[in-house]
Formats: structure tokens, sequence, C-alpha cells
């Protein structure tokens, strides 16, 4: 067993790429053995000690059988260019990269969502529409996250499974824009604003008033 202290030291590269060189100045050596009756120990200006490196496995490349790592055009190969190895493999590339599509192009939409939930009805206050973006999002995420993977199972068609649910949510984000900006005084959650209100009133009717305010009506 080697220890050794030194004011400092610095690592050097070697000619064998499993060995680097810890090049100590001005410093002490101690070296113990059991052949050895008392420790060792030297003093040096300076003094090099090798350090054999760990093992290391090499990581693999990238891709290979993780589509989630490929590009658009290697996963357009895989899927529809006949570059997959097996039937897995192709309905995983398809639907990965329908879901990367579908995915980017609802962000175009999420502009006019936004404008048409943030503009609250008349004389209210209401952020009924902040929950309901979320709502939608969030929902529409989980939709594209299970239409990936029943189409990678190739229970459904990649196209139909991500593509669908895509049109129906953008024609809902372009009436509800159309709602608010083409027609006097539209809402279009009016609907529900109208409902939680009420629901709302309802609540307070019903909740038991406080002792210091029932005494004081």
């Amino acid at each position: 067993m080697v220890a050794a202290t030194a004011r400092q030291g610095r690592f050097l590269s070697t000619d064998d790429p499993d060995k680097i060189l810890f090049r100590l100045e001005k410093g002490r050596l101690v070296q113990q053995s059991p052949k050895f009756s008392v420790p060792r120990t030297l003093a040096f200006e300076s003094y090099d000690l090798p350090v054999s490196l760990p093992m290391i496995a090499q990581f693999r490349g990238r891709g290979g059988t993780e589509s989630d790592e490929l590009y658009l055009h290697e996963l357009w190969r895989m899927g529809y260019g006949g570059g997959a190895t097996n039937k897995h493999q192709r309905l995983e590339a398809q639907a990965n990269l329908n879901f990367r599509l579908v995915e980017v192009l609802m962000m175009f939409m999420l502009p006019l969502l936004a404008v048409a939930l943030a503009v609250p009805p008349k004389r209210s206050s209401s952020g009924l529409g902040i929950f309901v973006s979320i709502l939608i999002v969030v929902a529409y995420h989980k939709v594209n996250q299970y239409g990936q993977q029943t189409g990678a199972h190739g229970r459904i068609d990649p196209i139909i499974a991500l593509w669908v649910p895509l049109m129906l949510f953008a024609g809902m984000i372009s009436w509800m824009y159309h709602v608010l900006a083409h027609r006097p005084g539209g809402q279009p959650i009016g609907a529900l604003e109208r409902f939680f209100a009420k629901g709302a009133k309802l609540a307070k009717a019903v909740m038991p008033k406080p002792r210091g305010a029932a005494a004081e009506a």
C-alpha cells in the first residue's frame, strides 16, 4: 500500500491508453507491506506515480433499435422506405415519426387556443379558460401517447391513430377561435362559465354560514 502527500500534482497522458501518470512535486511517499518491519518513507522533489484506469465498457452507437434516438429522415427510411429489419421495428418507426409530426403541428394551433380561452365573458374575472386550456393540452398529449403505443403494437394504423385526433382537436380550436373572433359577444366556453357560476352560487347557498355572520344577520 502506497500513500503520498505533495504540495501539488498534475495528471499526464502516456503511450499506454489504459494508464495515466500522476506527477507529484515536493512531497513524501509512504510504502507499507507485510514484508517490511517498518514503513518505508521517501521525501522527493518530483515523483511520477503511474495510475491504471478502470475498465469502462464502450457506449453503444446512437439509434439502432431505439427509434426515439433517430432523426426524421432515418425514421422515414425505417418506417416507409424498407429500412426496417422486422415488422415491429417498422411499426415503431412509423408511430414515432407520426407522433413527432402531429406534436409539432399542434404547436401552430396553440396561439389560437390561447386567444380563444384567454378572453373571459363580460363582467367576469373567471380563470376557467386557463384551466380548460391546460386540460386540453394535457389530454391531447396523452391521446397522442396512446395512439403512438397502439400504432407501434400494430393494433391501429399509426396514421389513423395520430392524425385523426389532430384533425379533431384542430377543428375544435378553429371553431372556438371563430366564435370569439366573428360572433358579437361570442364566448367559446360561455356554457361552461354559466354552469360553474351557477354551481358556485348553489354551493355558497348550501354551505352553512359562520356563527358570527349568522348572529349579525
